[in-house]
């Protein structure tokens, strides 16, 4: 006989988490309340190195600098899709060219680094249509004739008509449009991060 069982969530307090932790937060951000629960808005603010040494000392200058003494910033998470850190993998292609999210950051494959918009080719690559042969009519040139010309005359006499160039189908098209990015289907949430191993 097998049984089945589903273990128990396990409770997580909230001092249980280490400094540094960044969580998804799905609500509008009260920063006070949040911050004297331990937990800062991550809107890449600049704040003292003193007054969140726990964090600082996790996290340093990874996210910017601030004035490069007294200061450093916190991580910036709004508007951006989170990646985690190739470190070495080779699957961010970009990795080496990663800029620093502020002054004094970190680029490259380093935690707290960014990346502009890009778009890669397509997995499956496109097709295009091969019905490109055509035609153009140029008016007024003669395609067939009503008499034959007479020996020692000019007589020549044409019927109206027009004929067709070469079926060549070499041409190009312009492509036009196109959005500001390339993205899947998004949610938006608040990012917070753990600055304080006891209450705040």
């Amino acid at each position: 006989m097998t049984t089945t069982t589903t273990a128990a969530k396990p409770v997580v307090p909230m001092g249980a988490l280490p400094v540094g932790t960044v969580l998804l937060y799905g609500a509008p951000v009260n920063a006070a309340l949040l911050e004297q629960q331990g937990w800062l808005y991550c809107d890449g603010r600049t704040i003292s190195r003193s007054t969140y040494a726990e964090l600082f000392a996790v996290i340093g200058t990874l996210h910017g600098g601030g004035d490069a003494t007294t200061t450093y910033n916190l991580p910036d998470y709004r508007g951006y899709f989170v990646r985690g850190v190739d470190d070495g993998t080779g699957r961010d292609p970009g990795a080496a060219q990663r800029q620093a999210a502020a002054a004094g950051g970190m680029p490259g494959d380093q935690c707290g680094s960014v990346q502009g918009y890009a778009t890669g080719n397509p997995a499956t690559a496109y097709t295009m249509s091969t019905d490109g042969d055509h035609n153009h009519q140029i008016q007024h040139i003669p395609d067939d004739n009503s008499s034959y010309a007479m020996a020692g005359s000019y007589q020549a006499i044409w019927n109206g008509g027009s004929a067709n160039t070469s079926s060549a189908g070499d041409h190009t098209h312009t492509i036009a449009g196109g959005d500001a990015e390339t993205r899947p289907l998004n949610a938006y949430v608040n990012g917070l991060i753990k600055y304080t191993a006891g209450p705040a």
